[in-house]
Formats: C-alpha cells, structure tokens, sequence
C-alpha cells in the first residue's frame, strides 16, 4: 500500500476512536446507545418516589387532587403534627385534626408562572410557565401554540410547560439508608400578601412529640423564576443518628418537545461539586445511583431547556445523588403523543444531602430556580448557576457567552432569530475574512506549484534528502507556506465549537420560525412527510452549497472523491439537527464560496522554479 492508503486508513481509526467522545462533548450521546428496555418501578407510599416494587405511578401534565391517606403510624412513623405558624419561632403543639381536613393546595401566582404547593410533606408539586408551550400539552397545537410563543402571551393552562415532577420538590430527613421521609407529615401552613393581597412568602412547620420541628419557608420572587427558601431543623432526637436532610429534586413528564427522543435524552441530573461539573443522563442513572462529595454549589434536573436546580447560599452541602426512576404516562397524556412513543417514561431524580444545623444557628438558605434555561437570567443569580446552560467545554465558554449575547442583540434589532443567525454568520465571516483569505490564497499557491513539486519529487525520486531540500527551496522562492491553509483554520475552530454549543443549546431558538416551512429553529426543518419519514429540505441545500463550496477550492484532482464523500457525510450528520445549526452552517458554505471566487480573481505571477547543486 502507498503512504496516501496509510494515512487514510490512520485517518479512520482516530475517527472511530474520536467518535463517541466528540458525540458526548457536543450533546449528541442519544446516537452512542440503544433504546433502552422498558423497566417498571413503583414509589413508596409515603410519597418519596424511591424505587421498591414493580408497579409505577402515572405521571400527567396536569395537577390532579391530592390524594387524602391514613395518618401514619407504626414503627416506622416519626408521629408528626402540625403547629401553628405565627412568626418566625414555632411554638407549641396544635391540637391534631383528623389529616383529611388539615391537608391544603397552596396555589402562587407571579407573571411568570403558576406554583402549585401541598401541605402534605411540604412538597412543591409543579410549576407551571406561562409563556412556554408544551408540544403535547392538553390542548396545544403546533399552529396555536407556536403563535402565542411567538408572541409571549400568556399561555392557557393546558398548554403550558409544566415541571410537575410527582413532586417537584422536597426535604426529607437523613439520605440514603438513613432516610426518614417526610412526605407523610401534614404541615401547618401561612401565607404572607403584600398590599395587593399577592402572596410573597409561604411558611411550612410541624413539630412532633419527640421536640423535632421543621420550618420551610418559600419566598417569592414575582418577576423571575428563582425563589428564596429557608429551612430551620431543630431537635432532631439523638436516637435517630440523623446527620444530615435531603433535598430533592425530580424531572417532570417528557411532554414538552416535539422529538420526545431528544427530550429524554437530554434529561439528567447535573451538579456543580466545587468547580467540577457533573451530568448524569437518566437513562445511566438507571442503571444506578452516582454520588459526588464535597462542597456543592447547586444540583437539580434537567433537560435541553429547562431545569429544576437547588442553589446553596447557606449551610454546609455535603453530597449530591444523582439517581433514576422509571414511571408510566398518563393515559389521557399518552394519547396525544406520536405514535410509537413508549408507554414508560425515565425520571431524573437529584438529591442534595445536607449537614443538620446546629441548634444555635438552625437556619440555611438556598436559591431554587424552576424555569427555562436562560443565560442571561441565570448569570445574574450567580453561584455558578450560569454553567447550567451548555455552552460547551470550559475554556470555550468566553467565546459561547459573546456569541450567545451577540445573537440576541441582533434578534431585538431584527426581530427574527432566524435572519440573527444570518448576520452573525455574516459577522463572523466578516471577522474571520482576513484569516480566511490567507488560508485559500496559500492553497491556492499550493494548487499553482504543485506541477513542480510533482517534476522535483520524480527527479528526485531515488534521493529523498535531495528532494525535500529542492521542495522546501520551491516553497521559499514562490513565497509559499505549507502550513498556510492549516494554520487560520485552526485558530478558527474554538469559535466554530463555541458557536455549535450556542446555536444547539440556546432556549431563544425554542419555537422561533424563520420563512416559509422553518417554524421551529431549534428543531429539524419538516419539508413535508412521506409516510413515515420526515424530508428536511435545509440539510439538502446546505449540502449543495457545500459542493459549491468545494467546486471553487483549489484540490487535487484525485481528492475529489474524498471531498465528495465529506459532504455526503455532513448531509447524514445534520439532517437531524436543529434547523437553526443547518441554516448556520449553509450561510457559512455560501461566503465561503463568495471568498473562494474573489481568490480566484486574483492574479498570480508565475511559478519560480529551483535546481539544487550536487
């Protein structure tokens, strides 16, 4: 086999071994496994959502009635009873009321969402966002639902996002094998109104026989997605061995998204330990739980858009659990899915363990953010909360965070991402134009003195140091860089890789359309249907710009196949992505082409030949 074949053969193998890392950095692992066998699993009864049976517990995007059981008791109940709210102390014992007419539905409302709370457990049982669509709401429809996103309207309830995660929400006692939950334990509630009789602050407390009281308190924010909580643990009986409380956090049913196979599998739990990152897909999470010690910053759930994330601001963080579960669709939600979709559906389950506080200083506090995955909002929270948005690896997220603001500056100029990501690309050529010119015209120069090289590599054929040392006098006296078409292209690539990140991960593109059949630029372009396969026309003319693209770049003849087949390959990898990435990358081919002609204008001297002394 001649060199050419070698480095071909090389070429593939760093490819395949390249392969699934590259996939994995970029968010596209959904291509690395296969679908996964339906598993079934059932919550305990005390409302905590942990694995212990084979049975399941239907999820919905709507909030049923809670349900009303029997107090607890045995061996293994902590005896709880509520007590009355009146300031910042809890104080005293109530007298317990049968739990059927203590237990309560808090219902919050701000302009941005709709929370819905239960006194039983204290839990936050979902969010419901106002101004996002559900793809498969209750009454969402691709043409109304995309138009009053356009718009930001408020939404109807039935076709919101809601983060309902069964619940969403809630503290338990101890972690892991030392878990005592709480989901059982109906709490006294208050609410706090301001002037305007809007609720600001919801306050949870029960104490029990043995002196453990709890106080949860939710503050809120009526302009943003984050609110403030507060909890006070006090007397945790030493019999217990109780050193710590959970908080738990729990993914909602996938209804949200037209691909319900990209949803799920972009579900995961993520955590910020110190300064390491960790996302833990839910499909892995199955397979079992992952813990991650040390001082963590924040954990929760998520998926491409939208989170459910607990921020430390005060007390000591001791672990995150990164878990899952398995639960069935509601059958009422599962009709209005595609057909084919599964029955079962994974559930991302991230616990943030908790040191008890001291009796002293009972009180920590935390930010909780239930709500899209903007950056600019999440920056502002700080506590690292902006690294919940995937801008791509660490030592690109300068340039993902200038491009991501960049892109909607433009948009509020244009009013219409999809002519945004027009102009950044044309912004980014415009940048990069110097860089880029270099690089064609040293290839083609290398395409001009290639007729000699060939001459010197046969004369010099049974003489290779001759050779190189005639190659290298040709370059220099024709002012030719080898490493000239190389070089600008990879000072180019962290813009190219924080541009990726951007244009795939960023919630602006959500349901934003462009012209004609591109509706949705953050999903593929739907052309028309054939059966059972979508056609996506935008792939297709980005992959013949390309070979526009590739007709004007100065190549070798017996490259062409090669070139050819590169852009075959492009076409099967973007077919499936975003439109908005498509339509990028089919600007990009249509100035590089620009350029490419403007280097062929230009005139060039001839070529200057070389001897070598003997």
């Amino acid at each position: 086999m001649d060199r050419r074949t070698w480095i071909a053969i090389i070429l593939c193998i760093a490819f395949l071994i390249a392969y699934p890392f590259v996939l994995k950095q970029f968010g596209l692992s959904k291509y690395l496994y296969p679908d996964r066998p339906v598993a079934t699993a059932r919550r305990d009864s005390a409302g905590t959502g942990r694995v212990v049976g084979d049975s399941v517990t239907p999820i919905t995007n709507t909030l049923p009635a809670p349900a009303v059981p029997a107090p607890a008791s045995g061996p293994g109940s902590l005896g709880l009873s509520p007590v009355p709210v009146g300031g910042s102390e809890i104080t005293g014992i109530h007298s317990i009321a049968p739990i059927a007419e203590l237990e309560r539905a808090i219902v919050v409302e701000t302009p941005l969402y709709r929370a819905n709370f239960s006194n039983r457990g204290a839990r936050l049982l979902s969010v419901e966002l106002k101004h996002y669509t559900a793809a498969h709401g209750a009454s969402s429809s691709d043409a109304v639902g995309l138009s009053k996103a356009r718009s930001k309207q408020e939404l109807p309830p039935g076709e919101r996002v809601v983060l309902a995660g069964g619940p969403l929400f809630g503290l338990d006692l101890g972690a892991e094998a030392s878990l005592r939950p709480l989901g059982a334990a109906v709490y006294s509630v208050s609410e706090s109104l301001d002037a305007a009789g809007v609720t600001r602050s919801v306050i949870f407390s029960l104490r029990d026989s043995s002196g453990l009281a709890i106080r949860q308190t939710y503050r809120i924010r009526p302009d943003d997605y984050a609110m403030d909580y507060e909890t006070a643990i006090t007397g945790v009986p030493q019999a217990w061995r109780v050193g710590s409380y959970s908080l738990t956090t729990r993914s909602w049913p996938l209804l949200n998204e037209h691909s319900l196979q990209d949803e799920e599998r972009s579900l995961k739990s993520s955590s910020l330990v110190g300064t390491n990152l960790h996302r833990v897909l839910a499909g892995q999470a199955l397979k079992g739980a992952k813990r991650f010690d040390g001082n963590v910053q924040w954990a929760g759930v998520e998926t491409r858009y939208f989170s459910s994330i607990a921020a430390v601001a005060r007390g000591s963080a001791q672990a995150v659990i990164a878990g899952g579960e398995q639960r069935a669709v509601e059958p009422e939600a599962f009709k209005r899915l595609p057909q084919g979709s599964q029955p079962q559906q994974p559930v991302a389950v991230s616990t943030l363990v908790m040191g008890v506080p001291s009796e002293l200083d009972p009180v920590n506090r935390f930010t909780l953010y239930f709500g899209p995955n903007e950056y600019s909002r999440l920056s502002k929270l700080g506590g690292g909360l902006d690294r919940v948005v995937d801008l791509g690896w660490t030592w690109i997220h300068p340039f993902s965070q200038l491009l991501q603001q960049v892109l909607v500056w433009l948009n509020r100029l244009v009013g219409n991402y999809g002519v945004a990501i027009v102009l950044l690309a044309s912004l980014v050529r415009v940048l990069l134009h110097p860089l880029n010119m270099m690089s064609m015209r040293s290839m083609r120069a290398m395409q001009r003195i290639q007729p000699e090289v060939e001459r010197l590599r046969k004369k010099y054929e049974n003489d290779p140091q001759t050779m190189n040392t005639a190659v290298m006098a040709l370059y220099k006296e024709n002012k030719v860089n080898p490493a000239g078409g190389c070089l600008p292209m990879i000072a180019q690539m962290p813009l190219f890789f924080a541009l990726y990140a951007v244009l795939y991960n960023s919630i602006e593109l959500r349901m934003a359309p462009f012209v004609g059949w591109i509706s949705d630029l953050s999903a593929p372009d739907q052309f028309l249907r054939v059966g059972m396969f979508s056609v996506h026309l935008l792939p297709v003319i980005m992959a013949l710009t390309g070979l526009l693209s590739q007709r004007l770049t100065p190549t070798d003849p017996k490259q062409l196949p090669t070139m050819y087949m590169m852009n075959i390959m492009m076409l099967v990898f973007f077919y499936n992505l975003p439109s908005g990435l498509v339509l990028y990358w089919t600007v990009m081919n249509l100035l590089t082409a620009a350029q490419q002609w403007l280097v062929m204008r230009e005139g060039h001297g001839p070529v200057v030949g070389t001897t070598v002394a003997k």
